[in-house]
This record gives C-alpha cells, structure tokens and sequence, in this order.
C-alpha cells in the first residue's frame, strides 16, 4: 500500500511539472521572446502572491529576480506583463487606444455594470450619444474653476461643522476614522448633494465594502468579501437612481442645486429618456475612486507632519502667509490653493510612500514589441503605475519620507505618476488636491498635534491602512 502511495504521488508530481512546463512555453513559439517569467501554478498561477502579498514587495521580488522592470505572469487566469518605470509609464499613456485598450477586472464589471471584453454596442442610438455626454460634463465640473464655483462655500461648511464635531474640545483621537468620515461627507455633498450625517453613516460601510471588492475573489457566495461587496453596489446605485429621480422632479420645478448629479442630470435629460443606470453607476465609480484615497493620503500626511517638527513649521509658515493674504475667515479659491506649494510637496510624498491605487490593467490590441521583448495580442497588461515609487533608481533613500525630493530635484518624467496619465488620467486629480489642501490649511491654523504610535503598523496588501487609526494628542491654538 504505501508503495503504491509513493508510485501515485511520484505520478502527480511529474504530471504537475510537465503542466506547468507546457503552460510556460504554450505562447514561447516562433523567435518571439517574451519577457522573463513563468505563469505559476496551474489555475492559481501567481494571482495569490498579487492580491495578498504587499504590491510592492511583490513587483521587488520579480525585478530582482528578473533584473527587468518587465516580466511576464498569470494573474486571473490571464496571461499578463507587468510593467513599469518611466519608459513604460510613458508607453502605456501615450499609446491608448493605438496599442493598448483598457481591460476591466471580472469584480469591476460585476460591481459597476461595465462590458465584457468583446462586447461590441450596437448602432449608435440617441441615448448612445446622450450617455456618451455625461463624462463631458463631468470633465468640466470637476475643473478647478468648477471646484471653486460648486465647493467653496460647501466644503468650508462641511469643514467648520467637522472639526467643531470633532475635534475641538478633544484631547486625544485617531485621525483616520475622522477623515474617512469627513471624505464621505464631502463625496455625498459634492456628488450627490446630500448633507445629512445620518444618511452618509448609513452609507460609510457600503462604500468599504465596495473598494475592497475590486481586487476580491469574484466569488459571489455570502460571507465572502465580493459578496458583500455587490451587495454594497447594489444598495449604493438603487440609492443613487431614486436620487436622480427625485432630482429630475426638482429640476422641473425650477429648483436649483450645485451638485454634480444634478449637473449631469440637467445636461442629458431630455425630457423623455433618462439613463439612470449608466448614470448611477459614473457617480458611484467617481465616489469609490475619490473617497478612500484622500482619507488614506490626508491620514498619513497628518501623521508625517506630526513626525517631523521641519515639516509641521514650514507649513504652518506657508498658511500663516496665505491666511495673512486672504484674511482668516475668507474661503479658499484655486490661487490660494496654487500657493500651498511645499504642502503639496508633502502630499505627493505620502502618496509616493502609501500609493492608493497600485495599477491599472489594459489589453495589447495588436503585437507590441516593448524594450526587446514581444506582447501578443490580446495578452494582459498590469501598468503597475507605483512600481518607481519605492525604487532606489528614482529616489534616493526611497524608503525614507522627505517632501524636498519634490521641491529640489523633481522626479523625471514619467517616474511618479500617482493620477495616472495620458487620455485617462484619473479626473478627479484637482478634486483630490483641493479637497486635501483646503483640509490641512484648515487643520493646521486650529491645532497643533503630537503622534501617539510613531511605529504604527501599515496593513493592506494592495491598500495601506493604519493598524490603529494613526492616534494624536491635540492642543488648540
């Protein structure tokens, strides 16, 4: 018997490693050469080490063991190159759609009603073209005078009713729970035009739900996190359509609202057809792309100016001048903002150290031949966006958190590029950089703090999140 276990498992054995062998060399035919790299193990591939083991170890260990910024793999059953640094970070935004397509990940599709891959829409309809106008419109809301026009009077409010809740009167708190709370509220103002606190709380789960299920297992089985992640959408677009609803009765009657679905729905509706749906789901995309991130940025940020006294006095230096110009209760327009340039340093160092969004996939729509090596068709393309930021090649002590790296020597082109690039660079970047400025000139003319964990651990393999909410002790000023 335990021969005939041991001639068994020999056999498995062999068979698994003459699998692998073939799915290896299933697509090495012709003088091609692919980039370096295997595909893993059979059905798993690599797709486990990708989701649940650190982003960026991830992408170090294939680049030491490849010494290439290019290297192949299986992630989701796809057959994928990873790459990144400036030359592909410049390829890939620079040759969409010529080259490269965007390809949506099954758990996005799912969750925001997205095409599936092949997907070929009909003869352009009216309503085609009526949908097809709702990111126009967007684009133009979202541009900094658009901010200014819509946001500064709101976020000001929003802002002054958030520290007074608070903050003020407190001695001790974690800070990221707070502007996770306060992204939120500021998402359902803007987007949605909402201001209830009890209406964004009965949200603020969903919408976690929501962003963990990107890169979940798309295994809708209760208890698991797509599950609840769809069931999350689900709730979140019904929400949002019974609001467009309601907004179309407003407009009707003359009512007039600043928010950007009461924008979008002004500018498509005509009467007669709606597209709530597609609608719904625009709104819920900007909002899941725009809430988590600031509150990830603006928590570490606090933390990094609260770790160093040089930072905490340059700053409080730059918004003294700035609160000095405009008077101590004037709302911030985009000049204001403009001029908090060493704040905006230390902005894009925290997203350097805690990038919030580690790629992007796309889809090679013909043969690519990219330094030396062949992408076929219709391969995989994980355009790891963040894979410089960490890189000693591009930053010096790139471990190390220093905002001058961003006001001496300025990182060369296309070697940090936290909002993407090319014809889909994330649209809500001047959003993200007012929304996160207008809140530290706010913070850091009331308080002055002092970290509690200077060694806070940072869990998320994909996302980074403060173990223990980054805890403070506040003083007024």
């Amino acid at each position: 018997m335990d021969y005939f276990m041991q001639s068994l498992l020999l056999i498995m054995i062999t068979l698994l490693v003459i699998s692998i062998f073939v799915l290896n060399k299933k697509y090495q035919g012709g003088t091609k050469t692919l980039p370096p790299g295997t595909f893993g193990w059979p059905i798993v591939n690599e797709t486990y080490q990708f989701l649940f083991k650190k982003i960026d170890h991830f992408l170090q260990e294939k680049h030491k063991k490849h010494s290439s910024e290019i290297f192949m793999t299986k992630l989701l059953g796809e057959p994928t190159v990873v790459l990144s640094g400036p030359n592909a970070n410049k390829f890939v935004s620079t040759n969409e759609p010529k080259h490269v397509k965007v390809w949506y990940l099954k758990t996005q599709r799912m969750l925001f009603n997205l095409p599936d891959p092949g997907y070929q829409p009909k003869k352009a309809a009216k309503q085609d073209s009526v949908v097809a106008a709702a990111p126009v419109k967007i684009l133009g809301f979202l541009k900094p005078e658009g901010l200014v026009r819509y946001m500064g009077c709101n976020i000001e409010s929003i802002m002054h009713q958030h520290f007074m809740e608070n903050w003020e009167g407190k001695t001790e708190l974690k800070v990221y729970p707070l502007v996770k709370n306060f992204a939120l509220s500021l998402a359902f103002q803007f987007y949605l035009g909402i201001d209830d606190p009890l209406h964004v709380a009965k949200f603020a789960s969903k919408f976690d739900d929501l962003y963990s299920g990107i890169y979940a297992v798309p295994a809708n089985i209760p208890g698991t996190t797509f599950h609840r992640a769809m069931k999350a959408a689900n709730e979140i677009r019904e929400e949002i359509q019974l609001l467009i609803k309601k907004k179309i009765e407003d407009l009707s009657k003359g009512i007039v609202m600043n928010d950007l679905l009461a924008h979008i729905v002004g500018a498509v509706e005509d009467g007669k057809y709606v597209p709530k749906i597609e609608i719904s789901n625009i709104i819920m995309g900007l909002m899941n792309s725009s809430y988590t991130p600031i509150a990830i940025t603006l928590a570490f940020m606090i933390r990094h100016i609260g770790l160093g006294p040089h930072i905490y006095q340059k700053i409080v230096s730059e918004h003294a001048e700035i609160r000095e110009s405009k008077g101590a209760d004037a709302t911030l327009d985009w000049e204001s903002i403009q001029k908090m340039k060493y704040t905006w340093c230390v902005a894009q160092e925290t997203m350097r150290l805690y990038p919030t969004a580690p790629g992007a996939f796309r889809e090679a729509v013909t043969d690519i031949t990219f330094e030396g090596f062949n992408i076929p068709k219709g391969w995989k393309i994980f355009w790891a966006m963040m894979g410089t930021n960490k890189n000693e090649k591009y930053f010096d002590e790139a471990e190390s958190f220093d905002p001058s790296r961003f006001e001496e020597n300025v990182p060369g082109p296309y070697s940090f590029i936290p909002f993407g690039g090319g014809a889909r660079s994330c649209p809500g970047k001047d959003y993200t950089r007012f929304v996160i400025l207008t809140f530290i000139h706010n913070l850091i003319t009331k308080f002055s703090w002092q970290v509690m964990l200077p060694h806070e651990q940072v869990l998320g393999s994909l996302v980074p999140v403060p173990a223990q909410g980054i805890p403070i002790r506040i003083r007024p000023l």
